[in-house]
């Protein structure tokens, strides 16, 4: 008897807490309609729904930045750590043109679909395997949470809701930007050999800086595989774009050198 009258009890609970669940996530819907309605359609809000639904966030929160492609809002993930919420819009009609030339030639992605909003859901699946892979072969770049259509998720570069400054937001002594450029290079290095990929875009835009000055990549988006045809040509560009930057503030940086030091080592996982 004390038995039933046991589980009976915990039936009872396991329901109010399922309650309890539904009611905070229909509180979370609530406050998401508001403030979020006016900027994504129907079909990204039920995708933002699922996600926190099914545990992989917990909360939604402030904008962290603003494009005309995409929107970052700070948010918590399903195991209570800050998160980056990358939501890609599905109103830019330059989206795929701009883009079509990263994703072909990927043998990761065989199928480019012709409809817009699938290929968006295709480039964010894209940047999230590129974050996968970069993570695992030990790049410093956000560690990725969870992909869902156009909706990303990873790890928050920042502490508290503040993200940490890019590279070029900040003001480094010489040392430090020594210290710092060793870093990116290294990492650089990292994803050609470890995760076999080539940032596509790489700029002191694309770089953040924690306060014990470890550098972290970001918007692996438009990385390629090493095998791609404009790999040799995006990394080229991207090392001559960060030398530009570190000469600008007195570190000599050649772009030549910086480029034998990441193709010309072996294996760096």
């Amino acid at each position: 008897m004390k038995g039933g009258v046991e589980d009976l009890e915990k039936k009872l609970q396991q329901k109010e807490y399922r309650k309890e669940r539904q009611q905070r996530y229909l509180i979370k819907r609530s406050e998401l309609d508001e403030s979020l309605e006016e900027v994504f359609d129907q079909k990204t809000l039920l995708s933002l729904y699922d996600l926190l639904n099914t545990g992989k966030l917990r909360q939604v929160m402030g904008v962290i930045s603003a494009g005309k492609e995409s929107r970052i809002y700070h948010g918590i993930s399903g195991d209570g750590v800050e998160a980056a919420v990358k939501i890609y819009l599905v109103s830019s009609a330059e989206f795929k043109r701009n883009r079509l030339q990263y994703v072909v030639d990927d043998p990761r992605f065989k199928s480019i679909p012709g409809d817009f909003r699938k290929f968006i859901y295709l480039w964010s699946r894209r940047e999230y395997a590129n974050l996968v892979e970069a993570f695992e072969a030990g790049v410093a770049v956000p560690k990725p949470l969870a992909q869902k259509e156009n909706i990303l998720v990873m790890q928050f570069l920042g502490e508290k809701g503040m993200r940490y400054p890019l590279l070029v937001e900040e003001s480094f002594e010489y040392d430090e930007l020594e210290n710092i450029l060793r870093h990116v290079v290294e990492n650089l290095r990292k994803l050609y050999h470890g995760a076999e990929l080539v940032h596509g875009d790489l700029s002191e835009y694309n770089i953040i800086v924690a306060k014990d000055l470890k550098a972290y990549i970001i918007d692996l988006a438009q990385a390629v595989k090493t095998s791609h045809p404009l790999a040799r040509q995006l990394l080229e560009k991207g090392t001559s774009t960060l030398c530009n930057f570190f000469n600008k503030h007195g570190l000599k940086c050649e772009p030549d050198y910086i480029l034998q030091e990441i193709v010309g080592k072996g294996d760096c996982k």
